[in-house]
């Protein structure tokens, strides 16, 4: 019995650590896009420190902008319909508010590695990048050349490095480039404490850096429970919305999952 517990406690160890890389970054700050959905727990993510941007939730959750759920029947025309990028774009490129830098800058589609001061070391391209593997997770740095997370991560946790920073040209922007120092994003956490980005992305050897849209209306628990004796266009739009949340969530599994080694229940 006692091999058995021993065996099984192995086991179970085995399966919370499998997938962890070597080297993770020693803080993972994601910035939700938009306000906080109370019907989420973020505490879950116990490795990633989540703010949030309340100014920006209209831009995602305004029925002009991506259709409400109110009123719709069909199921997968509403989960397409807030998950439309090109429906996103149109209205994010208009945006000229607080924190317009986001967008300006494209924070929102790309992810970003600091140094412990605070510089850009390595910048994510591409919209949703996933965080399948270290050695599949690209980055354009230094001379142009492909280098991957896993490798970055290693300079910076392990040779402790920090990026020397680059020259600056009259009338040019260079923040939230390699080599720079990114501009100031104020940010609100868990609390409703506002915060200023750029004092977040100090003193820790690898700051992971990514931002993303998660509906702040929507509820996901609903849409997961059985439609058994409930009305079936409701119930249709309780699954549509719990299709959306899952489909935002999924890079902050990825991150638990496939960096820091914690496969997490949906």
């Amino acid at each position: 019995m006692k091999k058995i517990t021993l065996l099984l406690t192995a086991l179970f160890l085995f399966g919370v650590t499998f997938g962890q890389m070597k080297y993770v970054p020693t803080k993972t700050i994601i910035v939700i896009l938009g306000a906080q959905n109370p019907h989420i727990d973020y505490t879950r993510f116990s490795d990633i420190e989540f703010y949030f941007t309340p100014e920006l939730d209209n831009l995602y959750n305004d029925a002009k902008s991506l259709s409400d759920a109110t009123g719709m029947k069909d199921a997968m025309k509403l989960f397409k319909k807030n998950t439309s990028a090109s429906k996103q774009q149109e209205v994010l490129n208009a945006y000229n508010g607080p924190n317009d830098v986001i967008f300006k800058k494209g924070l929102n589609k790309t992810s970003y590695l600091f140094d412990k001061e605070g510089t850009v070391y390595g910048k994510f391209w591409g919209a949703n990048p996933e965080f399948i593997s270290g050695d599949s997770y690209l980055v354009k740095n230094r001379s142009q050349d492909s280098e991957t997370l896993k490798g970055l991560l290693k300079e910076l946790v392990k040779k402790e490095d920090t990026r020397k920073l680059g020259k600056i040209k009259k009338g040019k922007d260079y923040s939230w480039q390699p080599g720079y120092k990114p501009t100031s994003i104020t940010v609100v956490d868990k609390d409703g404490n506002n915060k200023e980005l750029i004092n977040l992305l100090k003193g820790n050897a690898a700051t992971l850096l990514y931002c993303v849209h998660v509906n702040s209306k929507f509820d996901p628990v609903p849409g997961k429970e059985s439609g058994e004796g409930k009305d079936s266009d409701k119930y249709n739009e309780d699954v549509a919305k719990t299709m959306v949340i899952d489909k935002q969530l999924k890079p902050i599994y990825d991150i638990e999952e496939n960096i820091y080694g914690k496969k997490l229940n949906k």
